[in-house]
């Protein structure tokens, strides 16, 4: 074989592995959730703050793109940080996933979380001090979540969906005007992001027994973790009859009657969960629901 057939072979092979660390990097940073988030943004700008589209390829429109950039960049650097910590428990729970993300090192993972963080504060600074701010106290939050929040009993959880719905929370600051429809729907998307967030666990708990994780179904005995799980579903169901009669002749409330089934269903399944499998199903059908609840926007 010649050499320049060496040095070609040698050449793709770096090219595949570049590659291939781009989808583990993609992976580790949940592109579908950024995805979501990305859409969630720009869908609440025009459908709740009732922006045209001609806003959005304007000079006026450049503020909501400087911060929905520097979200998902924020975002993916606290998933970074997150798998980074979560690595033993996630060999151990999803150990195909995990030996996929090791193809990115450690050291990597740290230095592409710093570079976001240092991009998303530069665009918020380039829109005003107090998305800043709210950009400083998000990173910061995130850090501490990762660090220290995550590995708290359901105070973790709480803290992860709080910081889901902090987003829309940034929305009303860009925008300068608190939407109580945009308060009751991120209630809702908290009420149901954080009972995944149980189920996650319950899924998890082979994982935490092994690793000696505290979690809630550990800590609270699984009988009582399946009691939280069913009060928070009937917290998104009361977060839904509050909705509904500010909606009812939307095509919104198409989505809130069938997340309202839906939810009713779950409880069903709930009740009759004892495997593994069957929670993972209940989140399955929550992680649908989440989707379709940011799809759902545009038929405000």
């Amino acid at each position: 074989m010649s050499s320049i057939d060496s040095n070609s072979i040698s050449e793709n092979n770096q090219k595949k592995s570049i590659f291939i660390k781009i989808l583990a990097i993609l992976s580790i940073a949940r592109w579908y959730n950024i995805s979501l988030i990305t859409i969630s943004l720009y869908a609440i700008q025009i459908f709740i703050y009732e922006s045209s589209f001609n806003y959005l390829i304007h000079y006026q429109g450049l503020n909501l793109h400087l911060y929905v950039l520097s979200i998902d960049l924020i975002v993916v650097g606290g998933y970074l940080i997150n798998a980074f910590y979560d690595f033993e428990k996630d060999m151990i729970n999803q150990p195909e996933k995990t030996y996929f993300n090791r193809l990115v090192s450690k050291r990597s993972c740290l230095n592409i979380y710093m570079l976001c963080n240092i991009l998303g504060l530069i665009f918020t600074f380039l829109i005003n001090s107090k998305i800043l701010i709210f950009s400083i106290s998000l990173i910061m939050t995130l850090w501490i979540y990762s660090h220290k929040l995550r590995k708290k009993v359901l105070l973790g959880e709480i803290t992860a969906s709080f910081l889901l719905i902090s987003f829309f929370l940034g929305m009303a600051i860009l925008n300068q005007k608190f939407d109580f429809t945009l308060g009751v729907f991120s209630t809702y998307i908290f009420t149901i992001d954080l009972t995944r967030g149980v189920v996650k666990k319950m899924i998890s708990l082979k994982g935490d027994l092994i690793v000696g994780e505290k979690s809630i179904p550990i800590y609270f005995g699984i009988k009582n973790c399946k009691y939280i799980i069913f009060f928070l579903m009937i917290s998104s169901m009361l977060a839904i009859l509050t909705l509904m009669p500010i909606i009812f002749f939307k095509l919104f409330s198409y989505y809130f009657i069938t997340a309202f089934l839906i939810i009713c269903y779950s409880i069903y399944l709930l009740h009759h969960a004892k495997s593994k499998s069957q929670y993972e199903k209940i989140n399955s059908v929550y992680k649908i629901l989440i989707g379709l609840a940011i799809i759902s926007i545009v038929l405000y």
